[in-house]
């Protein structure tokens, strides 16, 4: 990528105030791309002053892939570089963001970093983001792929559409999915990274955290938007008493297994893995209960 392209980074914002930890992270970030940050959403409070890099749009009531459409339109990059309030980005992260864009490669994941000394965020980052840790080579894109570190081309978006507004839960694994619908390959390059810190620090939150994934992925089945043969068998089982947990049970076990033994840097986050597979038990266990009803 050229270096006089101009990048624009997008944040939407709930008004947590981990917020101002992001944006200090990135105006502190040295590099020779330039950039725009947009917020759209709602500032934290106590509102600290936004520098001259940083412009904020309101957007009362907004779900997540609304608010990221919001600050598209006002935007003037070429790339759109997406992170969320709860991320803290590399160093070299703008340039490396920009450099990972081409014209092969429109839409790029970036690496993610996990927490530190929070084993139930651990935990939670391992079960959704293991497919896009900086530990993994470049490649195509596998596994989960969200959009607190995503690189994409202007006219690729433009070209899905965007986020769908009317989605409150799940918009990113939509917009991912009609990409990949639409003949684009998702790439994924470590190079850039952001931590991911989403402070989830107890079982409850971790169990809140799955749930919303189970909301999300639920309404995409009931729309048709994800396949549903892989659930045939499990419609039925949602309704015999006490098979949703043991399977849901089984499947949690089995994905943390799948996981963590063929690739040995994620046994450092040996202390991790019971939030891992409470994530992975209690989506699984909801969305059963979303089928059956």
């Amino acid at each position: 990528m050229a270096r006089n392209e101009y990048i624009s980074i997008i944040i939407p914002s709930q008004g947590h105030p981990c917020l101002w930890n992001a944006l200090h992270s990135i105006n502190s970030a040295p590099g020779r791309t330039p950039f725009e940050v947009i917020v759209a959403g709602a500032l934290p409070e106590p509102r600290l002053p936004l520098v001259e890099t940083i412009r904020f749009l309101p957007g009362n009531g907004l779900g997540t892939g609304a608010l990221r459409n919001l600050a598209v339109r006002a935007a003037r990059g070429s790339i759109l570089l997406f992170t969320d309030s709860d991320c803290i980005v590399d160093p070299d992260w703008i340039d490396r963001a920009a450099a990972a864009v081409s014209a092969d490669h429109p839409i790029v994941a970036g690496g993610i970093r996990f927490p530190i000394g929070n084993n139930w965020d651990v935990g939670d980052n391992l079960a959704i983001f293991h497919g896009v840790h900086v530990s993994r080579r470049a490649g195509p894109a596998s596994g989960h792929v969200g959009t607190n570190n995503l690189a994409v081309m202007r006219s690729a978006f433009d070209a899905l559409n965007g986020f769908d507004d009317e989605l409150t839960v799940g918009e990113d694994g939509d917009f991912l999915d009609r990409a990949r619908r639409a003949g684009y390959t998702l790439w994924f390059d470590p190079s850039f990274a952001v931590r991911h810190q989403s402070g989830r620090n107890s079982p409850a939150q971790v169990r809140a955290h799955a749930r919303w994934y189970a909301e999300g992925y639920a309404r995409l089945l009931a729309e048709g938007r994800m396949p549903s043969s892989p659930w045939r068998a499990e419609r039925l089982l949602g309704r015999i008493p006490a098979a949703a947990a043991i399977w849901s049970a089984i499947k949690a076990t089995a994905g943390v297994v799948r996981v963590v033994l063929p690739h040995p840097p994620f046994w450092r986050y040996i202390r991790g893995i019971p939030g891992a597979w409470l994530f992975y038990y209690t989506r699984r266990r909801d969305i059963f209960r979303h089928l059956a009803r």
